[in-house]
């Protein structure tokens, strides 16, 4: 499972204020609940099936997505990204985006996802403002 860092197997972890971090497989991200979309066959799951098995904090308002390689990163209001976010699954391949329909800015969709970091207050992004488009 990824921990965020390059040569990692397929997967995400979730870390930080949570009771039990969790290091889910593909395999585990396609059967929670996740829906179909399209003739790829990506399975789309909430983002909120994913954070809450790892328990968070009463403390947690934040929630930093990190691609796998480590390049990228969205620091993300908690309630929001429960609200809102999705993982998305690739079909034919082991790659994992996090993707915020609605969000404040398109900069929280993450191509290449292997980390969840909740955390009391925002970490800081990649891009030094956070753009709205």
């Amino acid at each position: 499972m990824s921990d965020g860092h390059r040569g990692s197997p397929p997967g995400l972890a979730v870390v930080g204020l949570v009771d039990a971090p969790q290091n889910c497989s593909l395999e585990q991200l396609r059967s929670w609940g996740g829906r179909r979309s399209g003739a790829s066959g990506e399975t789309v799951v909430p983002l909120r099936a994913v954070v809450e098995r790892a328990g968070p904090s009463p403390a947690a308002d934040h929630v930093s997505a990190v691609s796998a390689d480590g390049s990228y990163t969205a620091s993300i209001p908690l309630s929001e990204a429960l609200a809102k976010g999705e993982i998305r699954v690739e079909g034919g391949g082991p790659s994992i985006g996090l993707e915020v329909p609605g969000g404040l800015t398109k900069c929280w969709n993450v191509k290449g996802l292997g980390l969840l970091r909740v955390t009391e207050g925002p970490e800081p992004d990649s891009l030094p403002d956070v753009l709205t488009h």
